[in-house]
């Protein structure tokens, strides 16, 4: 059998700013990094990061590439 596959979703904000989601399927875990936070890893939790501002558009994004990873992995 084979394992589900890592979503990944890459994002630049307005400012030029990357980030970028990974969503493991088997670990049901997802996590963001981006060049604004020193590219460290954050824990992403039903497509909210806690402990991490993000701008309107971040949040949009972030809430979308969680419901494509996670509706994927259903």
């Amino acid at each position: 059998m084979v394992a589900p596959q890592l979503y990944t979703s890459r994002f630049s904000n307005r400012y030029g700013e990357e980030w970028v989601f990974e969503y493991d399927p088997a670990k049901g875990e997802g996590v963001l990094r981006g060049v604004d936070i020193g590219w460290q890893e954050y824990r992403v939790v039903k497509g909210r990061v806690p402990g991490l501002i993000l701008n309107d558009e971040e949040i949009l994004w972030l809430r979308k590439a969680w419901a494509e990873a996670v509706g994927g992995s259903r």
